[in-house]
């Protein structure tokens, strides 16, 4: 704690800032739809785009076929380009993206991250947090968030829903918080944490577990009615691809801070032992979770939080962009638990700089050795400990205080 001084928080702001700025050089400087270092502006958006223009231009049925995806987007960047950028999302997500696609890729992907930095601000608006213009000027400095941004990825709207998902449950509208979670099923992994708290709470949360149910059948009929032929085709790709496309060639090891990409880093050549292991230690979150859920029920604030953290912990795929989820939890616990703030900013600082360096750091190690530490993912395991730990001290505290 005595490290951060005043003066070397600020730095937070100057590295932050320098990232936005060296990104947005890059963009302004280039002559067409790739930046100056020879990739997609955007880069995961132009999936995103692509998938609209199918769907606009009545080409359902090449949603999924990827070599017409991969024509899309060569005629779109209009250049040769490494990567491959594969939509494997539901069929009903493109929609969304059909407006975007009317209008030329550059200002599409404007108005894209203009919509995603405004589900960052209103999601703290929704989160009733004091001073939302400073925490949103402080997560811009987070990596995830301008990982989000500038890769053209969806996190910050998960975040605006799993924000507007905690304001209904808080409030006890039950039903329409498990409606506005079900919007969530185009990445179904990441409600995984929500779902089982529902179901642990069942007697008190069975109407959002109504309401995700109808949600998620509503979008089901909508899309097999609606898009059949890209519909049947999904299903092919999440029983053949989905479950074994991170051991493709190629695959960003480096951007992935999960559990299996930890251990496919320091023992790649085992993959059955990857599979135990990490297998293993998401069920071991699971069960922690379980466990705190028994002595915290009366706490929803750290309820929640938790459950975000089980979220990032436990779930087989996540990127670097997904860890903008850990803003609510950092929120909650600042806004909710003030008196242990010291101890909190120097955990926070520490997973900061983590999840900043973590991705390069593994990127080097891979250039020059057979193995790597992802070191972001032992890291978070230990600052959800030390979390735990400070807000137990802090509980004990209270209580002697009161007596």
């Amino acid at each position: 704690a005595r490290l951060l001084t005043p003066q070397r928080i600020s730095y937070a702001w100057l590295l932050g800032g320098s990232l936005w700025l060296a990104w947005l050089v890059t963009i302004l400087l280039s002559p067409g739809n790739l930046d100056l270092i020879g990739k997609p502006i955007g880069t995961d958006y132009l999936q995103f785009y692509v998938a609209g223009e199918t769907l606009q231009s009545g080409r359902e049925s090449s949603l999924y076929d990827f070599s017409f995806q991969r024509e899309k987007e060569l005629e779109i960047v209009q250049n040769e380009f490494e990567g491959y950028y594969l939509y494997l999302y539901p069929p009903f997500f493109a929609w969304l993206f059909v407006p975007f696609s009317l209008i030329s890729y550059k200002w599409s992907f404007l108005l894209w991250s203009l919509v995603g930095l405004a589900g960052l601000w209103f999601g703290l608006q929704l989160l009733d947090v004091k001073h939302p213009e400073r925490k949103f000027a402080w997560a811009l400095t987070f990596f995830p968030v301008f990982a989000s941004i500038s890769f053209g990825q969806n996190s910050l709207l998960s975040l605006f829903l799993f924000c507007l998902v905690y304001a209904l449950w808080r409030r006890r509208y039950g039903f329409w918080a498990g409606l506005a979670a079900s919007l969530m099923l185009f990445k179904p992994q990441i409600i995984l944490g929500l779902g089982l708290l529902w179901l642990l709470e069942w007697k008190r949360d069975w109407r959002s577990l109504i309401g995700l149910t109808a949600g998620g059948g509503v979008l089901a009929g909508l899309t097999f009615g609606l898009l059949p032929l890209a519909s049947q085709d999904y299903l092919d790709v999440v029983r053949k691809i989905l479950p074994g496309f991170t051991t493709w060639d190629g695959f960003p090891y480096h951007n992935a801070h999960m559990l299996r990409a930890f251990f496919t880093l320091l023992i790649p050549e085992l993959h059955m032992l990857v599979d135990v292991l990490s297998y293993s230690l998401m069920l071991l979150g699971g069960l922690a979770f379980i466990w705190l859920w028994k002595n915290h029920r009366v706490q929803p604030d750290l309820l929640f939080s938790m459950m975000i953290c089980l979220t990032i912990w436990s779930i087989p795929y996540v990127m670097v962009y997904d860890w903008v989820l850990l803003l609510i939890p950092a929120v909650l616990l600042w806004e909710h638990f003030p008196r242990p703030r010291r101890q909190l900013r120097v955990l926070f600082a520490v997973l900061w700089l983590t999840i900043l360096i973590s991705g390069p750091l593994t990127f080097a190690q891979k250039a020059v050795l057979p193995i790597a530490v992802q070191i972001s993912v032992p890291i978070l395991a230990w600052v959800l400990i030390m979390c735990y730990l400070v807000l137990k001290d802090n509980h004990v505290e209270e209580k002697i205080s009161a007596v």
